[in-house]
């Protein structure tokens, strides 16, 4: 690998280490004060103080940094490993940058999942609308663009269907929207076909997952519990992705 492209893979690691683990606790933050606002308005006594959505602000995305090196080092050696794979499959390129990119976003994503529910617009939409635009390039095309155009069709909306069903029957939501979307950018990288293999793998990792927790921890949640789904999809994903090479 070049010196150049190693020194930049170095900084985005770091770089991408500290969003997981930074970024799903400032979500967090800006839902409680989101809730705390609503609550405010509510409530009769308008003299009670209010948080500011500035209690976290950008700052301590590097204030805590050495309090939590531990953390930060383990996911430093995520980025790499991803970073490592997309070089070993594309070498040195453009594709290895977007693949690398697209790697670690999902990465930040199950992390944001996992602590927060939430799968941000602000990361699945760009990460869907990337993996439609490479396919305009020779250098980058995995895919071509109408596989990447029905690849995001296909992993957003039978699910949605789905999803609008159940709220139908049951009343309440069964697949998040963040879920579906994460779906759609898969599809859009790695075309439609990849999709069901990794729902039936995702969904089995969530069950063993679920089997597990309920073994070690007797009071690990009920059946009826939110849990998230975004991790199991990302790592169904990654698993898929290698042993189809």
């Amino acid at each position: 690998m070049y010196i150049a492209e190693l020194f930049w893979v170095l900084i985005g690691c770091l770089w991408v280490a500290r969003c997981v683990e930074w970024l799903p606790t400032r979500l967090a933050d800006e839902d409680n004060f989101a809730i705390s606002q609503i609550l405010f308005q509510n409530s009769s006594d308008k003299n009670t103080s209010v948080p500011s959505a500035l209690d976290a602000p950008l700052l301590s995305f590097f204030s805590s940094l050495p309090s939590r090196g531990l953390a930060t080092t383990c996911y430093a050696c995520a980025t790499a490993i991803i970073a490592v794979w997309a070089y070993m499959i594309y070498g040195p390129g453009l594709s290895f940058v977007a693949w690398t990119i697209f790697g670690w976003g999902l990465l930040v994503l199950a992390s944001v999942d996992y602590r927060t529910k939430l799968l941000p617009d602000v990361l699945t939409l760009p990460l869907l609308w990337l993996g439609i635009v490479i396919q305009l390039f020779p250098e980058t095309r995995t895919i071509g663009i109408e596989l990447s155009v029905i690849g995001a069709v296909a992993g957003y909306l039978p699910l949605w269907l789905l999803a609008q069903a159940y709220r139908l029957i049951r009343g309440r939501d069964g697949l998040g929207m963040g879920d579906l979307k994460l779906l759609a950018a898969m599809g859009a990288w790695s075309g439609p076909f990849i999709l069901p293999q990794v729902l039936l793998l995702a969904a089995l990792l969530a069950i063993a997952v679920f089997v597990i927790e309920r073994l070690v921890h007797r009071s690990a949640g009920g059946f009826h519990e939110e849990r998230p789904f975004g991790p199991a999809i990302v790592a169904a994903y990654f698993i898929v992705l290698i042993f189809m090479r």
